[in-house]
């Protein structure tokens, strides 16, 4: 099985990273502003991209201050069928922050989409970033 993994630090508390992670203003705030979720374990996430022909559907496993996991429930994308999205948080080496040591596991193999969908999750860590330092983001996908 191939995977995505990126880690990276954040000037902000676990909390507001969970935040963006597991509210919905959260996700329009950094990934796509076409987002349907209620938030926390046991809900699923709807999420459109103005290019995407289907949402993409993501049901949250587990959330708290150290750990954010979504699995891959809808039929599109086909290549991220049965995937899992993990966010560790744990606090920096000062203490000032949060590093996020983010995976996207269980791709059937590193041929074909993995090598976009890893650039694009690069630019999403970075855009997350900013979501968590600021409060204000600008969404990487947004309606057309």
């Amino acid at each position: 099985m191939a995977r995505i993994v990126f880690q990276l630090d954040v000037d902000a508390p676990a909390e507001d990273v969970v935040r963006a992670l597991d509210t919905q203003a959260g996700i329009a705030g950094w990934w796509t502003d076409d987002v349907d979720f209620a938030g926390g374990a046991g809900s699923t996430m709807t999420l459109g991209f103005p290019i995407a022909p289907l949402p993409f559907e993501l049901h949250v496993d587990e959330v708290n201050n150290t750990i954010v996991r979504w699995t891959s429930v809808g039929e599109f994308p086909p290549h991220w069928a049965d995937t899992t999205v993990t966010w560790t948080l744990t606090p920096t080496g000062d203490g000032a922050g949060t590093t996020i040591h983010f995976s996207h596991d269980g791709w059937a193999s590193d041929d074909g989409p993995l090598a976009t969908a890893a650039l694009t999750w690069a630019q999403l860590m970075l855009s997350l970033k900013q979501f968590s330092e600021t409060g204000a983001g600008s969404p990487l996908f947004r309606r057309a």
